[in-house]
């Protein structure tokens, strides 16, 4: 009978201080943290976001400032024809002309589209 009351004592006094403990201290402490979870994940969102436009500023800032078609003739060498448009400011406008070039001159030439760091020197 000794022996059998003494881990039922244990067992009792465990279940009364997890009892008290979860009570007094975890609950309150877990009521209180349910609080900051949509301010956390709102602020890991806004922390996300700043992130991306940081980049997608730094990203922007490494584009050409405008684009150039290069005219290239059967033997290899650069040239420039009157009247054909060269410089643009868009990367569509030029990628444009460069496929209305190609069509009219055929395969006399061939037009690429490059982008220009610095406008004056092109």
């Amino acid at each position: 009978m000794l022996i059998e009351s003494v881990p039922t004592i244990f067992v009792q006094a465990f279940a009364l201080t997890y009892s008290w403990l979860n009570e007094n201290l975890v609950s309150p402490f877990v009521a209180f943290t349910r609080g900051f979870e949509f301010a956390l994940i709102f602020m890991a969102a806004a922390l996300f976001f700043a992130i991306s436009v940081f980049l997608l500023l730094r990203q922007a800032k490494k584009l050409p400032k405008s684009y150039t078609i290069k005219i290239v003739n059967l033997y290899g060498e650069l040239v420039s024809i009157d009247g054909v448009r060269q410089t643009f400011a868009t990367h569509d406008a030029a990628e444009s002309y460069a496929r209305m070039y190609r069509s009219e001159f055929g395969h006399q030439y061939r037009f690429k589209v490059a982008g220009v760091a610095d406008p004056g020197k092109s």
